[in-house]
């Protein structure tokens, strides 16, 4: 359903890829969801719940790693 990227990390040919592969997830995504009973706007809200849940995980493991001194065997 993903394929890896082609472009160079940071090129905006990357970020439109990135872009229209996660469209087509997402597309995917609520069609079946969509079929199963869900409907579309609570399904996108959930969607949208658990990236902002996955992107506060990221960040509080960054600032442990920030916080954490580093050891040196």
């Amino acid at each position: 359903m993903i394929d890896p990227p082609t472009g160079k990390p940071d090129s905006p040919e990357r970020k439109v890829e990135l872009e229209q592969t996660v469209d087509y997830a997402v597309q995917l995504l609520l069609e079946e969801a969509h079929t199963l009973g869900w409907q579309r706007v609570e399904f996108l809200t959930a969607v949208m719940d658990a990236a902002n849940n996955q992107l506060s995980a990221i960040e509080e493991e960054r600032e442990l790693e920030e916080a954490s001194p580093l050891t040196s065997s």
